[in-house]
Formats: structure tokens, sequence, C-alpha cells
């Protein structure tokens, strides 16, 4: 069967950044599980993997705006270190729960935020995905594509 929207689609995949590291893998895990047409992948992607059977491998280049987006440099946020636990680290995750201009929480509006910069008094958190603005290469093995 073909991938086509609609379809649930399983693969395995190597993602690397624009250096050629490897940033994420499924090896040794179930594979990666969507909907194709949902938008639960980077777009680039998708467009891809439309028409490609099961059994089929490919290695997929795509650029910043088809894989992860652009950079945005709003993304960017400075919070209060006494809202951050004591041991957050750079790198680390955190949630955010976003909140309207009334301070009412935003429906899904829980996000993860990277941390960047850990000042004395405020912490910087960077909503954009660590691959934003960056070319990227999935290597993809299509394990499964089962109908609407």
């Amino acid at each position: 069967m073909q991938i086509a929207s609609g379809t649930s689609v399983r693969i395995h995949y190597q993602l690397f950044d624009e250096e050629g590291e490897l940033f994420e893998s499924s090896a040794g895990v179930e594979p990666a599980e969507f909907i194709q047409g949902n938008g639960e992948i980077p777009i680039g992607l998708e467009k891809a993997l439309e028409g490609k059977k099961d059994g089929e491998k490919l290695c997929i280049e795509l650029e910043g705006t088809d894989a992860f987006g652009p950079y945005l440099p709003e993304g960017l946020i400075s919070v209060p270190r006494s809202e951050l636990p004591e041991e957050v680290s750079k790198g680390d995750m955190v949630p955010v729960v976003l909140t309207d201009d009334d301070g009412a929480d935003v429906d899904d509006g829980d996000m993860e935020f990277r941390v960047i910069e850990i000042r004395p008094e405020e912490v910087v958190l960077d909503a954009n995905h660590p691959l934003a603005g960056q070319k990227v290469t999935f290597d993809v093995e299509i394990v499964a594509v089962d109908g609407h």
C-alpha cells in the first residue's frame, strides 16, 4: 500500500543535524507512528513520503523551513530564576504553561522550552526546536502503511 493522506504509517528513522551528527533515532525502540497529512511530522518529510510503499528506504534532506521551521528570536523568553527548580541546568527541557493576556491558561498551552542560559536572577528559555533553522537529513525505512 502507498502512503497517502489519512494512512497510518510506521517508520524507523535516524535524524541528523546539518553537521551530520545523529540527533535522534528510533533504533532499538518501536517504530514511529503517524497519520499522513495530519502535520504530526515535519512537512517536508510528509511530502517526501507521499506515494512511497512498505519496505522502501529513503535518505531525505530538508531545508530548515521544511523541517523544524525557521529559528524565531521571539521564541526566547526570560523568567525569574525562582520560578524554576534549583537543579535546572543548561540544555534541560522544562514545561511552561502558556497564559493569555488575562493570565488564564491557554488550551493546549503546555510547551517544553530548552534552558539556554542561567543567570543569577533569571533563566533564558528557548521555545524553538533545537534543529530550527537547520538543514537536516532523515534516513527512513517504511515499516508499514495501513489504510484509512
